[in-house]
């Protein structure tokens, strides 16, 4: 079976969880949109979780750019403001004061190597993965978001993104977070990272019959 998942955000309980419902095992694989690290506790070990699965596949979301911008060898002007803006902290000191260095280093070199979009066929149905917003530059792949009225700009093919919690699609505040499905394009950030807010799901969907699974909600966050 094939999974995607997206916006984990240092949340491993909820992962772990996840990948006990679905039954995920080594006959399966797992593509994640991006945006595994920061705001939640565990986003560093979430990463070398993925790192040594061969049936896991990491995209490059916004949030590991801002890593490679602050702690990669081109370092950019300003990057570790917006990194510390956006929930960055709980990782930056991680990989800077808990990580060895070539510990550091081999973290810094998978982030370098992730790819920004990923297309594959599952069954007679194409798919186009990508954390933002489906696009012909970088920069909207990794930070571009969609929009209610978006389209999939590729014919025949569905696009998954992730990126902007599914709330602000739909409007619908007062209920759980659920997957967005569009014209083509389907939302699967149900809001995993938005640490404070109760509605707040992570959510999985299966490729091979579009099924859908999700951790958390009112009922379990207010435990």
């Amino acid at each position: 079976m094939i999974y995607c998942m997206a916006d984990l955000h240092g949340e491993r309980d909820w992962f772990e969880q996840m990948l006990k419902q679905i039954g995920f095992s080594n006959m399966d694989h797992l593509y994640i949109l991006g945006d595994v690290i920061d705001r939640g506790p565990d986003g560093v070990t979430l990463l070398e979780q993925i790192m040594q699965a061969p049936n896991m596949t990491l995209l490059l979301g916004n949030h590991e750019q801002m890593c490679l911008s602050t702690l990669g060898p081109h370092n950019e002007y300003g990057a570790r403001e917006l990194w510390r803006q956006n929930g960055g902290m709980v990782t930056y000191r991680q990989l800077r004061y808990r990580c060895s260095l070539p510990q550091r280093n081999r973290i810094l070199r998978f982030l370098s190597a992730l790819p920004d979009h990923w297309d594959l066929t599952v069954g007679t149905q194409k798919f186009h993965l990508v954390h933002g917003c489906p696009g012909n530059d970088r920069h909207t792949r990794i930070w571009g978001r969609v929009e209610p009225g978006s389209v999939s700009p590729y014919p025949n093919t569905i696009c998954i993104v992730g990126h902007t919690p599914t709330v602000f699609l739909t409007g619908r505040t007062g209920e759980d977070l659920s997957i967005w499905r569009g014209n083509g394009i389907l939302n699967i950030d149900c809001g995993c990272g938005s640490r404070n807010a109760i509605h707040r799901r992570l959510a999985c969907l299966r490729l091979d019959d579009m099924a859908e699974f999700y951790v958390g909600g009112a009922n379990q966050n207010h435990r």
